[in-house]
Parts: structure tokens; sequence; C-alpha cells
């Protein structure tokens, strides 16, 4: 049995293997240039030279704090059926937390299939999208500022927008790869349009990638696929010319930042429909650099200790000391003034959870205050709409 990382001989039998492990059909398996980038990323448990199980940790950058820092996005966890059960997932995360800590990668994700399979391995809730639906009658053509022009998935305009509305915590930094494989999408074949929303200066200042389609019910739905806007005033605006673009449909669907308030941007907000559901998990890779990245507010400092001993966040005690702008994470012993595990670790310091919350709720131990705590940690404008 060996664990190492995938080479471009390997990546047939690896495409076997997924076929098998996700029930996904295909007929070719020959490695393609486009796989290079995935081949690289991909470790694998090899039995007699054989992939048996198989794990990617792909290298992206994320907005944490104002600043984008490295992560590493977990997808394509797959064992075969006659060879689950024996340990290889852990021995995949082993190896590849070493790298990540190698790389400098300060936090990594993943989509699970599982929430409590991937809370074995250090994982916690971080992201849950905010959906929303509402009929398209309930948005006033009349109230239309500004023009939608249709334009490519990936022009330079979208992009630019996207980087400046990307800045909440877990949002993606988007790299050319991304944008080449978005543009990729046919809009007449998969009826998928790209508008930017220009005001009355001509200015952009926001864009929708929309689906039209039908739903369950067989009537047209609009589905909102990616969005950005400058200022939560323009989201209105873009949402008013739906109507006039679609209007044989008869509702649309948007998912919007977790402080971007929908209730008071619609005339009528019990039409609403809100649905929030689970979706994104995260890791601290090694506890000092995480503190180290975390902005804090004010001056002050506290020592926490992370009581975690997975293998991506060992256990320690950490003074950090801030001010000016600037965080000082030091290694020392001594009495906490917070005491943590990893995945409430992840919670707070991307700011899912709050530290009164966590406090009330037994997830931390603390000698300070409900409110002193969610002022060290307070909960944070977070949005995710990438997958990998």
């Amino acid at each position: 049995m060996e664990v190492r990382k995938a080479v471009r001989d390997d990546w047939s039998s690896i495409l076997k293997l997924y076929s098998v492990v996700y029930t996904s059909p295909r007929s070719e398996f020959e490695p393609k240039d486009d796989d290079a980038v995935d081949i690289a990323h991909t470790w694998g448990v090899f039995d007699g030279g054989k992939p048996v199980s198989v794990l990617m940790s792909h290298e992206f950058e994320m907005m944490h704090d104002g600043a984008a820092v490295p992560i590493a996005g977990i997808g394509g966890v797959g064992t075969l059926p006659e060879h689950r059960r024996r340990g290889h997932v852990r021995r995949l995360f082993q190896a590849a937390f070493a790298e990540m800590r190698e790389r400098g990668q300060v936090f990594t994700t993943l989509f699970p299939f599982s929430y409590p399979y991937y809370r074995m391995f250090g994982y916690e809730l971080v992201y849950s999208r905010d959906h929303y639906t509402l009929p398209l009658a309930a948005l006033d053509p009349a109230g239309r500022t500004g023009r939608l022009e249709s334009v490519e998935p990936a022009a330079p305009e979208v992009r630019e927008l996207y980087d400046r509305f990307a800045r909440r915590n877990l949002s993606m930094r988007r790299s050319d790869r991304w944008w080449r494989q978005h543009a990729r999408v046919s809009p007449y074949r998969d009826q998928v349009f790209t508008y930017v929303y220009r005001d009355e200066d001509e200015r952009p200042r926001g864009y929708l990638t929309l689906h039209v389609g039908t739903d369950e019910s067989g009537e047209n739905h609009v589905t909102v696929r990616d969005l950005a806007f400058q200022t939560d005033a323009v989201l209105p605006a873009l949402l008013a010319h739906l109507g006039v673009l679609y209007p044989h449909a008869k509702r649309v669907s948007l998912r919007v930042p977790t402080d971007v308030p929908i209730d008071l941007l619609v005339p009528d907000p019990e039409v609403i429909n809100h649905r929030r559901s689970p979706a994104m998990m995260g890791r601290v890779v090694d506890a000092r650099p995480a503190l180290a990245a975390t902005r804090w507010e004010g001056s002050g400092e506290l020592v926490v200790r992370v009581n975690d001993g997975t293998p991506a966040a060992k256990p320690g005690t950490y003074r950090v000391e801030w001010g000016d702008g600037s965080a000082h994470v030091t290694e020392r012993g001594g009495t906490p003034d917070l005491s943590v595990d990893a995945r409430t670790l992840v919670q707070l310091l991307c700011g899912y959870v709050d530290g009164g919350t966590a406090l009330r709720l037994g997830l931390v131990e603390s000698r300070r205050d409900p409110g002193d705590l969610a002022s060290v940690f307070p909960a944070k404008p977070l949005y995710q709409n990438d997958a990998f």
C-alpha cells in the first residue's frame, strides 16, 4: 500500500475509479492536456500500483478579513467500494495536510456529502447559503433605472465587478483558469446569459448571470447563477429589469451574501420565500498563521488554547496581541483566556459564529463574558458562490 501524488499514467485508472464511486457513466479515459492541473493536485492510495482511494487538494485564494489568503480546496474524494472502511481517506488527509503546511495554506475548505463524516477530519460548517425566491411581479419594472447590456460571461467588466464585490470572507479569488472554464458556457444551447447593469452615467455597477428554464411546476423560472453589485441599492435596480427581460417567467431565485437585507429591498417582503441551507465546511490548517491572518479590531490581547489534536491543527496555546491594524502571534504556555477546538476556531475566525454565541452554546470555554467575546470574534459578512 502506497500513499503518493498521482502522475499522468495514473489518470485513466483514477477516472475509472470516479466512474464507479460517483456512478457516472463514461467511455473516454485518456488524460487530456486540461487534466494536468487536476492530476498535479491529486493524492492517491495505491494498491499494487492501482489507485483505490483518491483526493484532490486544489490551490486557491480566498478572502479573509480584507486580504486574499492561500487555501486548499478539497474535492474528488472517493474510495472504491471494496476498499472502504480501511482508513484510506484518513491517510490521504494526513498527506494532504502536511502538503498544505508546506504550501503556507491558511485554511482548507470543502463541500461535503456528509457533515458528520468530514467532522472526523476536523472540518466544520463555515457557510450556509441564503436562497431567495420571489415572484417577478413583485419587482416593479416602472422603477427601473439604467440599462442592462448582454456581454460575454467572462468579459473584462464582469471580472472587474466580481473582484470589487467579492471582498466578504470565504469569497474565492477567481483565477484566469476559472474564468476560461466559465466562458465555455454556450448561451443559446444552455440558456445562460450574462448582463452588465449600467447606471444613468453608463458606469458598470453590477452584473447577473442567469439561467432560464422550466421549474417543477412547469412554469418558466429565472435562476440567478452569479451576480455582483457595487452597493446594496444596485440590487433592486438590477432585479427590476428581469420582468422586462423575461415577461413569460413567474419567479426568480437568487443567492446573496449574508449581510444583504433582501426583505428591505423588495416592496412586499411577504412574497419572499427564504431558505437557508448548509453549504461549505472549513478547517484551520495551522492555528498560528490563521490567527495572524485574522483582522482584530482595536487593540488588545488574548491567550487561546487550541485543544484539537488532529493533524491539521496541532494542539497548543497562543498569545495574540493586536493593535494598529496588525497582529502578533506567539506560542506560549499559561492560563488561556479561551479554550477552543479547531472546528469551532475556524467558525470564529471566519465569522460564521460570534464569540458570545459560541460561549453561550458551550462551544468554547472562556474567562471572558459573552459581550467581550462577541466584540473580539464578531459575526462577519460571508459569501461563497463557487464550487470545486
